[in-house]
């Protein structure tokens, strides 16, 4: 008969108790699965002032369209408000709850959405108050929050050119 090496069989020896003692632990604890957590969606301002920049650009749109040799201004400051969107589009894409809600497609506008404004006065009136709102944000934003530094400018030189724009707009 052949003898079985001492190193064999001590490790084969551990190998069965080491077996035996996770098949243990594995029927004697519970495996408590990590759930994946959404991000948060991005701040409301900005998710507010990007729908008001949609409406301000529809209205533009429907005064340019009714009104092809309307003033000639409108369309330098259209093409301001369409800016305006692609740097607020920009700034959301810093969030990955928004990023998140593009790629999955479950972004909608929201019902409160304003009406897009039908004329100058329309038009003056919505920037004017989409400027006080964008002001009123950048007042209100916390220092502490991650984008604050990239955020706050975006937001008061969005705000600041829409109080002169309802200025333009206002002139007879």
């Amino acid at each position: 008969m052949a003898e079985i090496p001492r190193r064999a069989l001590l490790s084969g020896t551990l190998l069965v108790t080491g077996a035996g003692l996770g098949a243990l632990l594995g029927l004697t604890r519970t495996v408590h699965h990590k759930r994946a957590v959404p991000p948060p969606a991005p701040p409301a301002a900005l998710t507010t002032a990007l729908q008001h920049q949609r409406s301000l650009q529809d209205g533009y749109d429907r005064l340019s369209a009714a009104n092809p040799s309307g003033p000639a201004y409108l369309a330098g400051l259209r093409s301001d408000v369409h800016a305006h969107g692609d740097a607020l589009r920009a700034l959301l894409e810093r969030y990955p709850g928004w990023r998140l809600s593009q790629a999955a497609g479950t972004a909608q506008p929201s019902p409160s959405s304003p009406a897009a404004p039908s004329s100058l006065a329309a038009l003056a009136s919505a920037s004017r108050s989409t400027s006080a709102a964008l002001t009123s944000a950048c007042r209100g934003w916390p220092a502490g929050e991650p984008n604050a530094a990239q955020v706050l400018p975006v937001l008061g030189s969005i705000a600041a050119a829409l109080s002169t724009h309802a200025l333009v707009l206002a002139q007879p």
